[in-house]
């Protein structure tokens, strides 16, 4: 049986396209906040599922706040707070140079699908030029819905008018991955960027 040809590559952003540590968030308001154990923090927003909420735009950053400052009893601005929030991702030096390379060869339809919310997708935005050579996203914030829904996925396909043999979801997370492939699509768990390449290449006879 004949492969498909893949034609379409859906990107997710943290830990593929850029890196990220929340723990530089958790730890950097603690260093602040003398009293405050980082591991209660990130604790405490786990349970209060306050990253999703943020991700599917059901709170704003301020409310996000104002909860844990109430909790914690926080002592510092919301300035501070949000510079640490957002200040938690570095450079993926190669995947930055297979994006440039894809986007330049054009052989592909390109899309970002990430998790995200709007600070987060600002500074990265902001700091990381590459992530703009992606014209077609789709941003959970924006969206209302997060990966893995299918609703997303979905949305996507018919947003940008895909066919789901011919496309490809490179991310981070194995429950996204296993949904990806769920609907029809190609995925590629992204764990190291040599194991990628491997993978990629393979599915794409390049």
């Amino acid at each position: 049986m004949q492969q498909t040809t893949i034609k379409n590559i859906i990107f997710d952003l943290g830990n593929t396209l850029v890196y990220f540590d929340f723990w530089y968030f958790f730890d950097g308001v603690s260093r602040l906040e003398k009293k405050l154990n980082p591991s209660h923090l990130q604790k405490f927003i786990i349970e209060k599922k306050l990253g999703d909420k943020l991700c599917v735009g059901k709170i704003n950053h301020k409310q996000a706040f104002r909860i844990i400052k109430k909790k914690f009893e926080l002592k510092i601005s919301y300035k501070d707070f949000i510079y640490l929030y957002a200040d938690i991702f570095w450079e993926n030096t190669p995947m930055k140079n297979f994006l440039e390379k894809i986007i330049r060869e054009r052989k592909f339809k390109v899309i970002l699908l990430s998790n995200t919310d709007s600070v987060h997708f600002t500074f990265v935005n902001k700091n990381f030029p590459y992530i703009n050579l992606i014209r077609n996203k789709v941003l959970s914030y924006k969206a209302g819905m997060m990966k893995p829904s299918p609703r997303i996925f979905q949305h996507t396909i018919k947003k940008f008018r895909l066919i789901k043999s011919e496309t490809l979801l490179i991310d981070d997370m194995a429950p996204n991955v296993r949904a990806a492939s769920s609907l029809g699509l190609k995925a590629i768990h992204y764990k190291s960027h040599k194991q990628f390449l491997k993978r990629f290449n393979s599915l794409t006879k390049i």
